[in-house]
């Protein structure tokens, strides 16, 4: 099959740092590669890739000199490409969200969409316009909370990860807590470190401050960083995390608003470590609450449960991420979505008389 990736040209593909739906992308496209597939991929110049590489900005925009302000023409411009070059392609695999649905619906080719960042109301007319394009949700969780009844879901298929990339650790040796993503609001930094502190464990927070996120930063986690036991390291690379992730005892993910899916909860049990969320979004049904990790509605709950983890089999955790959240199941699961997608638009285009006559 023909397949064209479009991702995010904020980041490279795969991110050079932090990025989720950036390395989504890109383990679905190697492994679509693996089955087969002709991929190209819309993507800044400087991702590294087996497929053919589309170059569609000089390198990912939020590396760049390239201020904010024209991200969005580098997105138009890379729209335009796919337009010129539809006719190469059986499915195109948008995974810019709201941005690149006006123009796909005019296309002469079969389109799904991986919506990675919940509807917000500053980009709901967008979607509601364009209600008829088909949207692939990656948790169960995300299509309840996102339209259920307005938007053309097809399918749900749960974000992938290499689980060969994460070495599982049958035991925590580095006696601390873990907290790894963007520090913000939304990521409940600040309510990591509380649970750390109440449950008198040393936590390693791991990650970026975006810009907009610098006030909360500054204001309600850089005055924590002098306190004992609380230590942060910035952005990290890969074998970084996977090292911090399976020495941890657990990872916290104090999660405030309704996350899509969570990678980190999928990393962390791929190394064996258990992990405590907030019941939003996705998190019930990324971590079994009780078997691989703990679950709950406040962050006194988390800590008044803390003591659970020892309990937990960290195999079981390993397990889970194996089974439910592989790249190989995830790009199963997509390569039936766009045979789907395939079969449906070939059944439109035939003429009514030999529909009948089949």
């Amino acid at each position: 099959m023909r397949i064209a990736q479009v991702a995010p040209l904020a980041e490279s593909v795969p991110p050079q740092g932090y990025g989720g739906s950036e390395l989504v992308v890109s383990l679905l496209t190697e492994e679509l590669i693996k089955r087969g597939h002709q991929v190209t991929l819309f993507a800044s110049a400087d991702s590294r890739t087996s497929a053919k590489l589309e170059p569609c900005a000089p390198q990912g925009l939020r590396a760049s000199s390239i201020p904010p302000t024209r991200w969005t023409a580098y997105d138009q411009k890379m729209l335009l490409k796919l337009e010129a070059r539809a006719s190469e392609f059986d499915i195109i695999h948008n995974h810019l969200g709201y941005a690149g649905l006006p123009l796909l619906r005019f296309i002469d080719c079969p389109t799904v969409s991986t919506i990675h960042n919940p509807v917000r109301d500053y980009c709901a007319d967008v979607y509601l316009a364009c209600k008829e394009m088909p949207i692939v949700a990656i948790s169960d969780a995300y299509k309840r909370l996102n339209y259920p009844d307005d938007l053309n879901y097809v399918a749900t298929v749960h974000n992938g990860i290499d689980i060969s990339g994460f070495d599982y650790q049958e035991s925590a040796t580095g006696n601390y807590l873990l907290f790894i993503g963007r520090l913000c609001d939304d990521k409940g930094t600040a309510e990591a470190i509380q649970i750390a502190r109440a449950v008198n464990m040393p936590i390693i927070l791991a990650g970026k401050v975006d810009a907009n996120d610098q006030a909360y930063f500054d204001k309600n986690v850089k005055p924590l960083l002098s306190e004992p036991g609380v230590t942060y390291i910035g952005e990290i690379s890969g074998d970084e995390k996977n090292r911090l992730y399976g020495a941890a005892t657990a990872t916290l993910c104090p999660i405030k608003f309704e996350e899509p899916f969570g990678l980190v909860f999928a990393e962390s049990l791929a190394c064996g470590t258990p992990v405590l969320a907030l019941k939003r979004g996705a998190a019930p049904e990324v971590i079994s609450d009780g078997e691989t990790g703990v679950v709950d509605y406040s962050v006194e709950a988390l800590i008044k449960r803390f003591d659970e983890i020892a309990r937990i089999s960290r195999e079981k955790c390993r397990r889970r991420a194996a089974d439910l959240f592989s790249k190989e199941r995830m790009a199963e699961s997509y390569e039936q979505v766009y045979k789907n997608m395939v079969d449906r638009a070939a059944l439109q285009k035939r003429p009514l008389a030999s529909v009948r006559n089949k």
